[in-house]
């Protein structure tokens, strides 16, 4: 009787389990369709939601309606930090991961922090195809995750309520809002700034009550949190490209058939060449609106004085990390081109 009860309970939690997912959050549906689940960050406005958008339409339609995507955008799975483990755990099939996260999994990341390497965004679509770049996603790989790509999300310029920065000397004592990653940081401690971490989130305020007066963002960020109603110098550097890897969970992936893995990896290869253009259409929108609103601008171009700064502070991250090392030397072959 006993043994029989025990056969009852096995089956019925293998049911349970069955009609959960089993190993992933991936779900197919009475009809037969799958339905992948895609977390990132940034609202419908963000060029994450626009880049997902196409990913999601490109599948869709390669699949002939037998994959759909549900997008969860602005962290409605969690932070980046608790998306990153449950892409690990395998209850998210996919998400849009940030850079800045992603170097406390592996330094190796630290790489798309080094300073002045790309001009462009077209420059930084290109470094994400190489053999260097994928190399960085090794260390996640072991961990769990498999990688599809690279979003851009904004190339880093500054925002100040003091006066127009026009040379890195005047960067000395300002309390420069960053994103808070340890390289990020080591960057503008390096300039003399006061780096300070502040959530997007809280950064109006904290912009508007003088915790920091500059900010470390791109013009998308600047014109979407609407910061130009306090800071009205705009300086262009194209210091770092900031971006985001686009992960699949290794449950989710392992479950999926040949022919569906070829579909999303050619959906996503859309949608990572589109990036750009996305980019660029919204980086041209928000410089557009900022001039509207007065505001001031101007750049700073490499020197001699820079290019030292430049290769002292890449020269301490890659003489420790020779994937770090190899990422600059291709980025600047890039660069060359």
């Amino acid at each position: 009787m006993k043994r029989k009860l025990l056969v009852i309970l096995t089956v019925f939690l293998m049911l349970i389990v069955s009609a959960c997912g089993g190993g992933g959050s991936s779900k197919t549906s009475s009809d037969g369709v799958k339905t992948i689940k895609f977390a990132f960050s940034g609202a419908e406005s963000h060029i994450h939601y626009k880049s997902a958008l196409i990913f999601k339409d490109e599948v869709e339609k390669k699949s002939d309606g037998k994959i759909a995507v549900e997008l969860y955008p602005n962290n409605t799975l969690g932070t980046d930090a608790e998306t990153m483990s449950q892409l690990k755990s395998g209850s998210v099939d996919m998400a849009a991961i940030i850079s800045g996260e992603l170097a406390n999994h592996s330094p190796s990341f630290n790489a798309w922090f080094m300073p002045f390497l790309f001009d462009n965004a077209e420059q930084t679509y290109e470094m994400g195809k190489t053999d260097e770049a994928k190399a960085l996603f090794e260390t996640l790989t072991e961990a769990g995750v498999h990688p599809l790509g690279y979003f851009l999300i904004e190339m880093r310029d500054v925002l100040s309520s003091k006066e127009l920065i026009e040379s890195i000397d005047d960067f000395k004592g300002l309390n420069i809002r960053v994103t808070p990653s340890p390289a990020i940081v080591d960057f503008w401690e390096t300039l003399g700034a006061n780096p300070t971490p502040v959530d997007f989130a809280e950064l109006y305020s904290a912009f508007q009550t003088g915790v920091v007066n500059t900010i470390d963002s791109g013009s998308t960020g600047m014109s979407s949190g609407k910061f130009y109603e306090i800071g009205k110098n705009y300086t262009t550097t194209n210091h770092m490209a900031f971006n985001s890897a686009i992960l699949a969970s290794n449950k989710f992936w392992d479950s999926l058939s040949d022919e569906e893995k070829s579909i999303v990896e050619e959906s996503m290869n859309v949608a990572v060449e589109q990036n750009i253009s996305i980019y660029k259409e919204l980086a041209d929108e928000a410089m557009a609106a900022m001039k509207e609103e007065g505001v001031k601008f101007t750049e700073i171009k490499m020197d001699a004085e820079l290019q030292k700064v430049q290769e002292e502070f890449i020269k301490k991250y890659a003489s420790k990390d020779e994937k770090i090392k190899a990422f600059v030397e291709k980025a600047k072959e890039i660069n060359s081109n």
